[in-house]
C-alpha cells in the first residue's frame, strides 16, 4: 500500500518546485486497494491544468511496476466543508454557513479571517461575531444562483 505521508510530501514538493504556493493540499486518501484521491485548493481558482500537472508529477514519483495504483487529483468543491483555516481567508466577503461545537448554526458574510478566529457579519450582529477556529465544527460557502 502506498504511504499517505509520502504522497503528502510529494504534493508539497510539487508546490515548492513549481513555485505554486497559491495551491495547497486539503486531503489525501489512500484505500487498501491503492485507490488514491488527492484534493487540492488554491488561493485563486484551481484549474483543470493544475490537477493534470500534479497528477503527472505524482505518477512520475511512483513506480507502477512495484506497486500499482489508481490516482485521482481533484479540486476542492464549493459544496464541501472547509478543512483548513486558509480556506476561510480565500473566501472573505462571501456568504457562508457555519456550525459551532455547540451545534448552533450561523449564516452571514465572512468579514475577516486570521490565524485565530473568523469574523462573521450576520443579520443579527452587524458588528460581526468573532468565532475562534477551535469552536468551529464545520463551515462552507453558501452557493447562490
Amino acid at each position: 500500500m502506498i504511504n499517505k505521508e509520502l504522497l503528502t510530501q510529494v504534493v508539497e514538493n510539487f508546490i515548492q518546485e513549481n513555485n505554486r504556493e497559491d495551491l495547497f493540499l486539503c486531503d489525501v486518501k489512500v484505500s487498501k486497494n491503492n485507490l488514491i484521491t488527492i484534493t487540492i485548493d488554491g488561493d485563486n481558482a484551481v484549474k483543470v491544468e493544475d490537477c493534470i500537472e500534479l497528477s503527472r508529477y505524482v505518477e512520475r514519483n511512483f513506480d507502477r511496476d512495484k506497486e500499482d495504483f489508481e490516482l485521482t487529483v481533484e479540486s476542492f468543491g464549493l459544496d464541501e466543508y472547509f478543512v483548513l483555516p486558509r480556506q476561510f481567508k480565500k473566501n472573505i466577503s462571501r456568504s457562508i454557513e457555519l456550525w459551532d461545537k455547540d451545534e448552533e448554526r450561523y449564516e452571514g458574510e465572512l468579514s475577516e479571517a486570521n490565524e485565530e478566529y473568523i469574523l462573521l457579519t450576520t443579520k443579527k450582529d452587524k458588528e460581526g461575531k468573532k468565532i475562534p477556529f477551535n469552536q468551529i465544527d464545520k463551515a462552507r460557502v453558501i452557493i447562490k444562483f
